[in-house]
């Protein structure tokens, strides 16, 4: 019996022992997992890929599209270099650059239109009677206003340069003008005005800024010779024309001229002899546009 009881109590502590060991595994067993939770934590993986990150990779994408937009900037500037050059100039370079640009410009292809009207026929008095006499009996259809106001430029005249034959008078000139040329010069949306001073009996010689624009306008020597081409019944004596109100536009455009304008008015007395010397006078505006300019 006590042998029985010996090898009872013997198997109970083997049990005991058994079970004790079941538990400390368990808890090794709940220690290792923690431990692999500790190698392998979720925060880490948050911490690998983080929202931040994504976030600042979508600040460089920002970043990268502002890049575009400077790299837009630039094209813009490119523009602007363009509209720099087209932007208003200074007197002193705007007359650097005309004169440039009309020498070019006198070469290339253009469209010249130019109207001349009396705004006072020609006027001598008494002596009409005689010089259209003299003048219709050379040809019927011409009179005093019709022959003085031919070599005076009155009447309308167009043409395409180099197409047309114009007369040098109506071409356009490489100018030469001087910055104290310009009188109340002014700028805006690619257009220049400005203004000559008036010029009485002028050369075309470049003495006058009237000439140093143009060689549209009548001198004493061209007077003569048109009256002595019609008729040597009428000889000139004396000429003498005033111009006045002489305005400029010109038009530039990608740093070129595509148009000039100019306007002016002018009066003259002239005293001409057929048999009597015979005093007139008259006056007259002219408009002029060369257009479509291309060189």
């Amino acid at each position: 019996m006590k042998k029985i009881l010996a090898v009872l109590l013997a198997f109970a502590m083997l049990f005991a022992f058994a079970a004790c060991g079941d538990n400390g595994d368990n808890e090794t067993t709940t220690t290792t997992v923690a431990d692999e939770t500790t190698d392998a934590p979720v925060a880490d993986e948050t911490t690998a890929a983080p929202v931040t990150d994504e976030t600042t990779a979508a600040a460089d994408e920002t970043t990268t599209a502002a890049d575009e937009t400077t790299a837009a900037g630039e094209t813009t500037t490119a523009a602007g270099e363009t509209t720099v050059a087209n932007a208003e100039m200074s007197k002193a370079d705007f007359v650097k650059f005309l004169n440039a640009e009309t020498a070019k410009a006198a070469k290339g292809k253009y469209n010249f239109n130019r109207n001349c009207e009396y705004t006072s026929p020609i006027d001598v008095g008494s002596a009409t009677g005689i010089l259209n006499g003299i003048i219709s009996a050379i040809d019927e259809n011409s009179n005093l206003d019709t022959v003085v106001g031919g070599f005076l430029g009155i009447g309308t005249k167009k043409g395409a340069f180099p197409k047309d034959d114009l007369s040098d008078n109506y071409k356009i000139k490489a100018t030469s003008l001087k910055e104290s040329d310009l009188g109340s010069f002014s700028y805006a949306n690619g257009v220049y005005k400005f203004t000559l001073a008036n010029a009485t009996n002028p050369k075309k010689t470049g003495a006058t800024p009237l000439s140093r624009f143009t060689n549209d306008f009548i001198t004493h020597e061209e007077v003569v010779e048109g009256i002595a081409d019609f008729t040597n019944a009428i000889t000139v004596n004396n000429t003498n024309v005033n111009y006045k109100n002489i305005k400029v536009e010109v038009t530039v455009a990608d740093g070129k001229i595509t148009n000039i304008k100019y306007s002016y008015a002018f009066d003259a007395t002239l005293a001409l002899k057929a048999v009597v010397t015979i005093n007139g006078s008259g006056a007259a505006v002219t408009n002029a546009t060369f257009s479509d300019i291309k060189y």
